[in-house]
């Protein structure tokens, strides 16, 4: 007997204290990586599981139930290797950092005669806005339309019937003169024969065509005939009609003065910068999920050329260019502090640039309110106060 309790002395002092014992933090972690394997598993079969299984709805029901737990549960009990493989990433990407800016210097360099290409490309701005839309059109048609492939040329045209509309619209209620005649010269009173005839003819063309195609639209509603082709649903309209008013030019210059209706104080009289981010933001984000939606059914060439044209050239150009100028627009007024309400309720002046009231004013350091875009186009042109001329001097 006591031969074997030596020998269960020395098995316990001996062989157990070699093999370290797992704290139950480190089971936690260790159960909670491999459920995480598990339940991604989904993910990664063959043309999604979910999808087969229930649709688009059952996969968005199960992302937004499932990874936000497997998130916080990994944050909560970590596994031991994830500090080391966060560090090893970290001393890799110190690593070939100075490679990489040699390759993305080789890079810009290939790229430079491409970038003058699309610059080029833009600056023809109704065939860039044309080729855009109708991308986005076919894109919609072929993933939110089963029947009907002829919908999206169908909606092009309508949109372009309605924009047509607004701008003729437009132009007899801000037209000031509505005399049929063309004088010889600014200050005469003679009469220019050729070109008055010519101002007729062109105004009642106008006219005409205008009359002509609202009659012919209201036809085409009215009758199914022509229509068997065209089959939107509430989806598609809404995503075709927001890229194509916030996309087309027409509707980027009457935002602003909608937006001024409005009466934003935040905006500080800057609508149609802000409006123009807001647009080419809107637009871009809605081609970014165009991408992966066609990429999953397999249209690789349609997803090339939405993602290269419609969010790559137009983000980076147009939205970028968008975004530099409200970051200038910005940083020009950051110097000049915003006026209180009680300094523009004793002020009762008006602003000296515009002469019109001023619910929102910036103060500069001489002590006078202006509107704040009125002071950003002021300071383009000059680093002096309008009134005093004095030069701007901040303590």
């Amino acid at each position: 007997m006591g031969m074997i309790s030596r020998v269960r002395g020395r098995i316990r002092s001996d062989s157990f204290s070699k093999f370290p014992l797992i704290k139950s933090e480190d089971k936690i972690a260790n159960i909670v990586w491999l459920l995480s394997l598990v339940l991604l598993l989904p993910y990664w079969a063959p043309r999604g599981l979910l999808l087969a299984l229930g649709g688009a709805w059952l996969m968005a029901a199960y992302t937004c139930l499932v990874l936000p737990v497997l998130i916080s549960a990994n944050y909560r009990y970590p596994a031991r290797w994830y500090p080391s493989v966060v560090k090893f990433a970290q001393e890799s990407a110190r690593r070939m950092r100075a490679p990489v800016r040699k390759v993305l210097r080789v890079v810009k360099a290939a790229y430079a005669p491409l970038d003058r290409v699309e610059k080029f490309f833009l600056q023809m701005n109704n065939l860039s806005t044309m080729l855009s839309q109708l991308l986005i059109f076919t894109a919609c048609d072929r993933l939110l339309v089963s029947q009907g492939r002829l919908t999206s040329l169908y909606s092009l045209m309508f949109y372009n019937v309605v924009t047509y509309s607004v701008s003729y619209v437009r132009e007899i209620c801000t037209k000031e003169d509505w005399s049929p005649y063309v004088n010889v010269t600014r200050h005469s009173r003679v009469k220019h024969l050729a070109m008055s005839a010519t101002k007729i003819v062109l105004e009642w063309t106008k006219a005409v065509t205008f009359i002509v195609t609202i009659t012919f639209i209201l036809l085409t509603l009215g009758l199914e005939q022509g229509l068997e082709h065209y089959r939107p649903n509430a989806l598609y309209t809404i995503i075709t009609g927001i890229y194509y008013f916030l996309s087309e030019k027409t509707f980027l210059e009457l935002g602003p003065v909608g937006l001024a209706g409005l009466k934003l104080e935040r905006l500080e009289g800057m609508e149609a910068i802000y409006f123009g981010v807001w647009a080419r933001g809107i637009t871009t984000a809605l081609a970014v999920p165009l991408v992966p939606a066609l990429a999953w059914y397999e249209r690789w060439r349609m997803a090339t050329l939405v993602l290269y044209l419609c969010v790559f050239v137009h983000g980076r150009h147009r939205l970028g260019e968008a975004l530099l100028k409200l970051k200038e627009a910005r940083g020009s007024l950051a110097r000049f502090r915003r006026a209180t309400p009680e300094e523009l309720a004793t002020l009762e002046d008006v602003c000296a640039v515009c002469l019109g009231t001023m619910r929102s004013a910036r103060v500069t350091p001489c002590a006078h309110f202006f509107h704040a875009d009125c002071l950003r186009r002021c300071l383009a042109a000059s680093d002096r106060c309008p009134i005093c001329v004095r030069p701007y001097v901040f303590c």
